[in-house]
């Protein structure tokens, strides 16, 4: 919308709020400015109303109140009559560039919509209304075709809300129970890999100590077998994560990037030259002054797995089970990874057959005991987060995602072996495993990948998404802009917009904690150097997020928002000096 001709006419007035009211004599200059004035003034929250006076295509002029009008463009399949009245929402401005949304309410009014369903031979129905406003208000077109599309959908699945049914059309994401139970998870922000995996961690002794109180011994011992085979293995290298059913199997995304779109592994390719570098060091600062923060020493962290008891008491079970003294000492000293503890007991659990009594009732007492679930905990939760300083290596990100589907398959296969496929923790695994397969459908359409990232003392979730076409990504000429958003303990919600052009830089971090935001503020210069050091020059804003400010909904609301096909007023400039 180009406000540069806005006060071409004589007599004009704007309305935002009916705070805004010119009826004193003035001279044409006086009007200019006290115009002027007006919009500057213009605050987030504030509407404006207007008219539709003409179209042509995508053109489209809006007047203001009498005789002020605005030239904006229009997305075709949104349907506006001429004459018809519209209210906008103020949503950002700076003094030059002025951003305005439609407000639904009023495009979505009765009578379009009743003429809409008449146009289509629709009845007009309490349903068949919703479902058209719904349509209207996600700027999606209301023709006889779109509209029996959406009405077969409602049909055939009555139980979920129709909003994530016309959601997902608008995106492009295939409608299966699967990806609606998902697409609602990512809405309500409870899509978080970790969450997921905290949930197993936590339920997996669960499965241990009913196949004991069932008298299941060598079943339970088994199942820990299968277990501990699954998470202290040989790490799987070099495969690309599994297609979902219907899905052709994309071709190896480092040999041949260009190959295929869509899965993980090609997005981090595609995304390393104009934003990974960026985003990875941004990543790693922000793990720093979470660290910060958190007072913690990182060394001590990633060491102190279990406390001191805790140590010692796995040491004398193992020495009761004959393992030598040399080693004995080292656990308990804390001496080994978790991983070689592990792959130790692994060794100690009988392979079927009377082991005796004594063996049974220490290795009962080490399988079933708090210290084994916090090195299982450890182990599982090193095997699937990555660790910041990793961010921007594609091919660590795709073995990430393949280790967490593989092993994620046989730890299913381990349960259905144990009989225990019925269990809560069978149900984390699937979840887990659909969110993988949802999000690779994601990126079919959308640069969006999740980050459980492993930090000193503790974990931190990411989202990450690219606002660009993947035609612009792969040409590395264009504008890149980023949103990584992190969750972490003691920083809090942290967002951070991230905008490049060739080797310039800017950051925007917003922050609900103010000490978080003057930590980063403090310690911003070591990402300055860091980027300086790939050749970027940073620009960094700080924001605190308003107290009051709208809940946005989490990664899935802003991909939402950047789809959009309805904003009939964009992100615009204006010469403020006409």
């Amino acid at each position: 919308m180009n406000l540069g001709n806005i006060f071409k006419r004589d007599n004009q007035n704007i309305k935002a709020n009916d705070t805004v009211k010119v009826t004193e004599p003035m001279s044409k200059g006086e009007r200019a400015y006290r115009v002027q004035s007006e919009i500057r003034n213009l605050t987030p929250g504030q509407t404006i109303q207007g008219s539709v006076v003409s179209r042509d295509g995508t053109a489209v002029q809006i007047a203001l109140r009498q005789d002020l009008l605005i030239n904006a463009r229009i997305d075709q399949s949104i349907s506006l009559a001429l004459g018809q009245s519209l209210s906008f929402e103020v949503k950002a401005n700076n003094g030059s560039i002025l951003s305005l949304t439609p407000l639904y309410a009023n495009m979505a009014n009765e009578a379009t919509v009743l003429r809409a369903l008449n146009a289509a031979g629709f009845p007009d129905t309490a349903n068949n209304v919703e479902m058209v406003a719904i349509m209207m208000k996600e700027g999606m077109p209301i023709d006889r075709e779109s509209l029996a599309n959406i009405n077969r959908l409602l049909m055939e699945f009555p139980r979920h809300d129709p909003e994530t049914l016309i959601q997902m059309t608008r995106l492009g994401v295939p409608i299966t129970e699967v990806n609606i139970e998902q697409f609602e998870q990512y809405r309500s922000v409870n899509h978080q890999l970790l969450g997921s995996s905290e949930a197993i961690m936590s339920e997996l002794p669960d499965v241990f100590q009913e196949l004991m109180s069932e008298g299941r011994t060598q079943q339970a011992y088994a199942f820990y077998e299968n277990v501990l085979d699954i998470f202290t293995g040989e790490e799987t290298e070099g495969i690309v994560i599994q297609k979902g059913e219907g899905q052709a199997a994309p071709a190896d995304p480092v040999s041949s990037p260009q190959s295929t779109e869509g899965t993980l592994g090609n997005e981090a390719a595609q995304m390393k030259d104009s934003v990974s570098g960026s985003m990875s060091e941004t990543v790693i600062n922000m793990a720093e002054n979470e660290e910060k923060a958190a007072g913690a020493d990182p060394e001590q962290s990633r060491t102190a797995v279990l406390t001191p008891r805790q140590w010692n008491t796995v040491g004398n079970l193992l020495k009761e089970l004959d393992v030598p003294e040399h080693t004995v000492e080292q656990i308990k000293n804390g001496e080994l990874p978790p991983k070689e503890v592990l792959s130790l007991i692994r060794e100690l659990i009988p392979k079927g057959g009377d082991a005796g009594e004594l063996h049974d009732r220490v290795m009962d007492r080490l399988l079933g005991g708090r210290a084994f679930e916090s090195l299982l905990k450890a182990q599982v939760e090193s095997q699937w987060t990555i660790k910041p300083e990793n961010v921007a290596d594609p091919r660590k990100m795709e073995q990430l995602y393949e280790r967490i589907r593989e092993q994620s398959t046989r730890l299913h296969e381990a349960l259905q072996a144990a009989d225990k496929a019925d269990m809560p923790v069978a149900k984390s695994v699937q979840n887990l495993q659909s969110n993988v397969d949802f999000m690779n459908q994601l990126n079919h359409m959308f640069t969006y990948i999740q980050l459980p990232l492993k930090m000193a003392g503790g974990q931190a979730h990411g989202d990450l998404y690219v606002y660009t076409n993947k035609k612009n990504l792969a040409a590395k000429d264009g504008n890149v802009s980023a949103l990584l958003h992190l969750d972490m303990q003691h920083l809090g919600a942290v967002d951070v917009y991230v905008a490049m052009q060739q080797n310039r830089v800017s950051t925007n971090f917003t922050l609900q904690d103010e000490s978080a935001l003057d930590l980063i503020e403090q310690h911003i210069s070591l990402l300055d150097e860091r980027l300086a050091g790939r050749g970027y020059d940073l620009k960094a804003q700080f924001h605190m997020k308003e107290e009051d400010a709208e809940q946005d909904g989490g990664i899935m609301q802003t991909i939402l928002n950047q789809s959009k096909n309805i904003s009939v007023l964009s992100r615009t400039s204006f010469d403020m000096r006409a």
